[in-house]
């Protein structure tokens, strides 16, 4: 199974961040609380991408990431909040079920029309989406994100796949009679 996550923002307990998590009563709350969620939810041989923005600091960084990497394969992506401690790759790219997904810290505007845009780094908040709606498949996984009225674990690939559904329902491509430019295709030819 693939998972997906991002913004947990170990031991960063701005004031902006207290304010945006108030369940929790500390930082030490919240950082047993993400680590527990994700460790209930993957499973040797499941794959968990962090989409940057995982701790502030080096020694919390290594620590927790050496707790995830004992129960599943991690891909990791720098985020801005991300201490030098590794050089890890600023995107990433993977195919599944023949659909490809493109993961970065930051949301991109703009990207390869019919691929899907995972990220993090908007904490939840709506973002307004491109005017091409073949480009409608962009997905904050944030932990600040709701997926399936919950917050603060993982999110999988199935749970992105159905909200690729719900968006293309909402959203239809126009249709087209073969061209790939998208114009209506009017014969020429006379009708026998």
């Amino acid at each position: 199974m693939i998972w997906l996550s991002a913004d947990w923002h170990l031991d960063h307990w701005a004031e902006w961040l207290q304010k945006q998590r108030h369940e929790f009563a500390s930082v030490g709350e919240m950082n047993s609380t993400l680590l527990a969620n994700a460790l209930e939810t993957v499973r040797p041989g499941d794959t968990l991408y962090i989409l940057g923005d995982f701790a502030f600091r080096p020694d919390t960084f290594k620590a927790y990431a050496a707790a995830l990497e004992s129960a599943c394969t991690v891909v990791w992506i720098k985020g801005n909040h991300d201490p030098k401690v590794r050089h890890d790759p600023l995107a990433c790219d993977f195919r599944w079920h023949k659909r490809h997904y493109y993961c970065c810290h930051y949301p991109w505007q703009t990207w390869r029309p019919n691929t899907v845009m995972l990220h993090g780094h908007c904490h939840g908040k709506p973002m307004e989406l491109p005017q091409d709606t073949r480009q409608h498949m962009r997905f904050d996984v944030g932990v600040d994100t709701e997926w399936d009225r919950r917050r603060y674990f993982p999110v999988s690939i199935e749970q992105i796949e159905a909200r690729i559904e719900s968006a293309r329902s909402e959203h239809p491509e126009p249709a087209t009679s073969g061209d790939p430019r998208g114009a209506e295709v009017v014969s020429t030819r006379a009708k026998a």
